[in-house]
């Protein structure tokens, strides 16, 4: 079976959104389904950029002890910062970023197609954190709940302003998941009422619903994408799975309460390597279309063949991608570029 398609989860380790979607279409254009931006500039931590947005808001302010993990492989992860805050906290709308900078990307978006750069029916990718993610990953034990109120309410109210402003036609919308996996996998603190498996498939339900949503009747839809993940910190997760069960048990879960268009899987370059972590993708439900994190960040082409010959046994259609995003390429010390790893998804998948 050859791969159809590519997926680019987010973050494109080049100075500028420009720069980025270019590179992108260049080399996979006609194998995209849709182009993120890149994520350059502060974005390029994924969540990291919010510690600072947030600290901008009333009420806000630094614990000045951290988080520790009550269990992670990993040791990057063992300590995370606490965002503590005031009774009279509030968010500020429009502070986080994530509206401002989707809108300004889309105008260059359009501009690449218009130039032929970015070939027509390529739809334009904005990837979001769910509100669990910031919420657990920077926010004080004992105070998660009410952030959660506040972040989400904003997060969503910024989603507000993307969707009316960029056509629906245009626009896939990714929600991360991440850090939910890691509560499920205990490797992050938080607060018990966080913790259930049923809140957390109903709240990435949520994030879902917000879109059909806001999505305008009687036009073609914003098309949705679930991106789940085991963390890449220095390319590292907190946890190493020893297969996909977890994560298939979620995507079908989650498309039972609210259905989505695609799912994202990462593949562990060791642990793929035995063909039994793909099997629970015999269980996947057949309605979404998936992907699967094959291109290895050290661009070692027999271990990303390896990793697509293993895939491939279970019989069902997939895009290619990397674990998570390419916007710290070379974070293990390995001499590897952007180009690089964009030219690998071109070697083992066709066009879409």
């Amino acid at each position: 079976m050859t791969a159809r398609g590519a997926h680019l989860v987010g973050g494109i380790a080049l100075p500028d959104n420009r720069e980025a979607m270019t590179a992108a279409a260049q080399v996979l254009g006609p194998r995209l389904r849709a182009i993120p931006d890149g994520e350059t500039g502060a974005r390029n931590q994924w969540i990291g950029w919010q510690i600072a947005n947030l600290l901008g808001n009333p009420g806000f302010s630094m614990a000045e002890q951290p988080k520790m993990a009550p269990s992670v492989e990993e040791e990057s992860y063992a300590a995370m910062p606490q965002l503590t805050m005031t009774d009279e906290a509030q968010i500020v709308p429009a502070t986080l970023g994530y509206s401002a900078a989707a809108i300004e990307s889309y105008d260059v978006f359009r501009a690449l197609r218009e130039e032929g750069v970015i070939p027509a029916g390529v739809r334009f990718q904005v990837s979001l954190p769910t509100p669990f993610a910031v919420v657990v990953a920077w926010g004080a034990l004992g105070q998660m709940e009410r952030l959660f109120g506040l972040y989400k309410a904003a997060l969503f109210e910024e989603l507000r302003t993307i969707v009316g402003a960029i056509p629906a036609a245009d626009l896939l919308i990714q929600w991360d998941i991440a850090v939910e996996i890691g509560v499920l996998e205990h490797a992050f603190a938080v607060d018990e009422s966080l913790s259930d498996y049923g809140r957390i498939i109903a709240e990435i339900s949520a994030c879902v619903e917000e879109v059909r949503r806001l999505s305008p009747d009687g036009e073609e839809p914003v098309e949705l994408a679930l991106h789940l993940c085991y963390g890449d910190y220095h390319h590292r997760h907190f946890k190493v799975p020893e297969d996909l069960r977890l994560l298939t048990t979620i995507a079908n879960d989650a498309y039972r309460q609210s259905p989505y268009e695609l799912v994202h899987m990462p593949v562990d370059r060791d642990a793929g390597r035995n063909p039994e972590y793909f099997a629970p993708l015999r269980d996947l439900t057949d309605k979404v279309d998936l992907a699967l994190g094959l291109i290895d960040y050290e661009n070692d082409p027999a271990v990303i063949d390896l990793l697509v010959s293993n895939a491939d046994r279970v019989g069902r259609s997939y895009a290619v991608a990397t674990e998570c995003g390419m916007a710290r390429v070379g974070e293990r010390g390995e001499a590897v570029t952007v180009e690089d790893l964009l030219l690998q998804h071109a070697r083992v998948s066709e066009d879409l």
